[in-house]
This record gives C-alpha cells, sequence and structure tokens, in this order.
C-alpha cells in the first residue's frame, strides 16, 4: 500500500518441519525470512506472523482476530501444516478475496484445496538458492500489490464499508472466545473420530 497502513498476517509453520508425505524436512523459517517478510515489505505491508502475538492468554482469539482484520493473508502450506490449513479455512470464509496461498513445489494438496491457486517456490529443505529467492519475492510482492492497488474482487465483495464491518466482526468475536474453543474442541473431536456418548457426561 502507498500509504504503509496494510497489515499483513502470514500463517504458516515454524522452525525445521517434516513433510510426512515425501519425508522431507524444510526450514519454514527460513521461507519467512528469505521469502515471505521481504515480499511483505516490499509491497508496503506491515506483516505479523502469529509468533509475534504478544498475549497474556489464549492465542487463539488474537489469531482470530488477525484472520478477520488483516488486509491480506498470506498462507504457506509447506509440509501440509495442520494448522495453517485450519486457519486457511478461517480466512477464506471470513476474506477469501484477499487471501494469497503459496507453498514449496513439493506439496501435493488435498482435494478440498486443489482448485485454489498456490503459488509455489522451491525449498533445498536447509536453504533456498538466490535466484529462486529473487523470483518468487518479486512473484509474491506482484500479487499482494494487485490487492493493494483495488482492482481485485474483494473490492466489490467485501465493499466501500468494510472498515465497519470489520470493526463490528471484531467486536463480536472478543464477546465469544468460549464459544470458539467450544467449536474447535467439538471439530476435534469429528476429526478424531472420537464416540462420544451424552450419558457419559
Amino acid at each position: 500500500m502507498a500509504n504503509g497502513a496494510g497489515t499483513c498476517f502470514v500463517v504458516m509453520g515454524f522452525g525445521k518441519k517434516t513433510d510426512f508425505e515425501s519425508g522431507r524436512t524444510f526450514d519454514l523459517d527460513k521461507s519467512y525470512r528469505n521469502l515471505t517478510k521481504p515480499a511483505v515489505e516490499a509491497a508496503g505491508y506491515k506483516r505479523e506472523r502469529a509468533e509475534g502475538i504478544v498475549q497474556s492468554g489464549l492465542i487463539d482469539v488474537p489469531m482470530y482476530e488477525q484472520l478477520l482484520a488483516a488486509d491480506v493473508v498470506v498462507a504457506d502450506l509447506s509440509t501440509a501444516n495442520k494448522n495453517a490449513f485450519y486457519e486457511l479455512g478461517i480466512r477464506h470464509a471470513l476474506r477469501p478475496y484477499t487471501t494469497i496461498v503459496i507453498a514449496e513445489d513439493g506439496l501435493t494438496p488435498p482435494f478440498d484445496v486443489n482448485h485454489v491457486v498456490v503459488r509455489h517456490y522451491k525449498h533445498l529443505g536447509e536453504d533456498i538458492g538466490f535466484d529462486e529467492v529473487m523470483r518468487f519475492r518479486k512473484l509474491l510482492t506482484d500479487a499482494i500489490s494487485i490487492i493493494a492497488t483495488g482492482t481485485s474482487a474483494s473490492v466489490m465483495v467485501e465493499g466501500r464499508h468494510e472498515d465497519e464491518w470489520r470493526k463490528r466482526l471484531t467486536a463480536k468475536l472478543r464477546e465469544i472466545p468460549s464459544i470458539l474453543l467450544i467449536a474447535v474442541f467439538v471439530y476435534g473431536l469429528i476429526g478424531w473420530n472420537v464416540k462420544v456418548s451424552f450419558s457419559d457426561w
């Protein structure tokens, strides 16, 4: 953004993570430092990552607020990180047209997201080659800048009263953190195929 006022929340794993499908290990902090962070800053956005959220309580509520309020979300799905997929799902439900999905080029996306545009980069495991860094930085910066110019579908869908809408929804979110946590818990039970009988409660 020209005035530097835009915010970008980066969804991704941290440290060295293993993609259990391929068996390869990737340093995701290198992806963030060498690719995502410089690209976001070059586009004029303030960037935030979950590890940078300082909160004296549960991280869930400020994380949900970032997924709602950020002007742009960049989601790195490398290593098929479950948290990243979950957060991407929340963002897509709220503001799909200002969400950019990236991943290392060996990722095989599951069926539910294989229709989403994924911008790929080549990760060497421990590091990323210089030429690939420069190529992908430009690609990601350009993608973010398209959103900043107001030519993306998000401008038409979310409308000119987006700030007021965002404030109201954020206020509601602050009121129901326990409900969200219960929903996550129930979702987890379903995902783990745990059978719970109400008679046991």
